[in-house]
């Protein structure tokens, strides 16, 4: 049955990997981690979650460990505005790309004579959060201050007229703050829409936003802040841009100065936010690297590392590129989306681990990054670079079409009915199933739809109990640990202790708890990966290694 992919002479390999995970800031360090069977969660510190309350798993991570290998090849300017402007996701990414570069001293120049044909695909299950909620709350302030400012008497008449006769033209005004108890929520919230209402008929901010547009209009250095447009020539060099950029700036800091008001709401946003988005990993691995081939950021949810795992190896094979780096990158547990995650019901707050298949109590969140570099064969065998990580035999997607959270049967079943076909496997050949598994009921329902798919010595291994539930990430670590055990003819311990093991588990004696032989097959050993994504994405991905 084995066929498809090796039959037309083109495979892909796993030549590089690196991670950034709770406890391991690196492969061996997982792989250490792993063998030991420990878990690296713990009990959230953070005043907004509790004392006790969340286990969580923080990676293990610093940029300094990587300064000098970026600063060698682009600068120490470029490493140093690399730690200013840069959010964890994309730093996490660019850790975890050096760690993979390193795998083989190769890697770096085959990266570079490749250029067009090496593609960068790297994405995130929730972004960078930490920054979207900076600008939010940069933002939410300045506005507050801003509209206190313009709403006083002294620069809305409108508001002053109000104050003297209570009498306004148009809708009238929301609650009148001062008429609720001091100090309290609603007081506080009222005084943002008063504000607000009054400042948006201030006749001191139509005339300020007037002469702020004038300054904004300015294009040459020669020009005054009240030139007609009209009369303005465009610049016709960088130096004469660069100029009026400046003569702006001045301009607007000495109205500013004064007006005496404080900085408008829409200067008070970071630029650092543009420069995170979801796609600014991937493109940042391209100038580290000075690629040119495709480089964006997919996006599945918890299916993540499958989808780009796909999107790199299917351009491999079409012959679009020979090197492709994919993975994915998470923000450190942010309290908001262990909120959100237990109001979700997926998640308890005991402060206990919670492993797969046990109390079914809920999951655990977890930040970092996992990054693979994969080859064609031929092409890295060529040049004497062997892979680290055995090969990606097959990969399917699929989407449920039905709920949000929990899995169907079908749809996952179509994944990897897909997958082993691509692989050219069957449920016999398997040694090692490494399942999504989150801590919840959906587990069981987890093991119901694999049975068709492993054979009576397939080993059975899921890992959010050690490494938490990394959004995008889970999926490349836990892929990156299954191949670690095919590798080394194991499967690693999970740490799940049998006599924890729910009462509806209907495979106990498949479910690896402390570390456990595996069976090759036909010379090479097989395993495969589910991930199950929110809104019903499934990717399932079928790994072998030479035994």
């Amino acid at each position: 049955m084995r066929q498809t992919r090796r039959k037309q002479g083109r495979r892909v390999g796993i030549y590089g990997w690196g991670i950034v995970a709770p406890g391991a800031r690196n492969v061996a360090a997982l792989d250490a981690l792993l063998r030991e069977g420990k878990t690296a969660l713990k009990t959230a510190s953070r005043p907004e979650l509790g004392e006790g309350l969340f286990a969580v798993g923080e990676p293990d991570f610093a940029i300094d460990d990587y300064a000098v290998w970026i600063a060698e090849r682009k600068g120490e300017a470029f490493a140093a505005r690399l730690k200013k402007k840069m959010g964890d996701n994309v730093l996490f990414a660019l850790g975890a790309t050096v760690q993979a570069l390193q795998c083989d001293a190769k890697l770096e120049a085959v990266a570079k004579e490749l250029d067009e044909a090496c593609h960068v695909y790297v994405g995130s299950g929730v972004g960078d959060l930490p920054q979207s909620y900076g600008a939010a709350r940069s933002l939410d302030r300045a506005t507050r201050a801003w509209s206190r400012f313009w709403a006083d008497p002294a620069r809305c008449p409108a508001r002053a007229a109000f104050e003297e006769t209570g009498a306004v033209d148009g809708p009238p005004p929301p609650v009148d703050p001062r008429t609720l108890p001091v100090d309290s929520e609603e007081r506080l919230d009222a005084r943002v829409a008063w504000d607000a209402y009054w400042a948006e008929r201030s006749a001191g901010l139509k005339e300020f936003l007037r002469r702020f547009k004038a300054i904004e209009t300015l294009a040459n250095a020669d020009e005054g802040p009240e030139s007609p447009p009209a009369s303005r020539p465009k610049p016709t060099s960088d130096k004469a841009h660069l100029d009026a950029i400046r003569r702006r700036v001045r301009a607007l800091r000495a109205l500013l100065d004064e007006v005496g008001c404080p900085p408008p709401p829409w200067t008070a946003v970071s630029p650092d936010l543009i420069w995170n988005i979801q796609n600014a990993p991937a493109a940042q691995i391209t100038m580290l690297l000075d690629v040119h081939g495709a480089a964006w950021a997919p996006v599945g949810a918890c299916s993540t590392f499958g989808v780009a795992l796909k999107c790199g190896r299917d351009a491999i094979l079409r012959g679009e590129a020979k090197m492709a780096i994919v993975g994915t990158t998470d923000p450190r547990p942010d309290p908001a989306l262990v909120g959100a995650f237990h109001e979700a019901r997926v998640m308890a707050g005991t402060g206990e681990v919670n492993a797969p298949f046990t109390s079914l109590r809920g999951t655990h969140l977890s930040g970092g990054a996992c990054i693979w570099i994969l080859g064609e064969e031929e092409y890295f065998s060529a040049r004497g670079v062997a892979p680290v990580g055995g090969w990606v035999d097959g990969i399917a997607l699929s989407s449920d079409a039905e709920h949000i959270i929990t899995p169907s049967i079908s749809g996952p079943k179509r994944a990897m009915t897909r997958a082993f076909e691509e692989a050219g496997v069957e449920a016999k050949d398997i040694a090692i199933a490494d399942l999504h598994a989150t801590g919840t009921p959906g587990d069981l329902n987890e093991l119901s739809l694999v049975e068709g798919f492993v054979g009576a010595h397939t080993r059975i291994t899921a890992r959010k109990g050690q490494l938490g539930h990394g959004m995008a990430n889970s999926g490349g670590w836990e892929l990156t640990a299954l191949a670690l055990g095919l590798r080394a003819g194991e499967a690693y311990a999970t740490g799940i202790a049998a006599s924890q093991l729910h009462p509806n588990v209907r495979c106990p004696q498949a479910i690896v708890g402390d570390k456990a032989p595996i069976v090759a097959s036909d010379g090479e050993r097989f395993g495969f990966k589910l991930m199950l994504g929110i809104g019903g994405i499934t990717s399932c991905v079928v790994l072998s290694a030479a035994r």
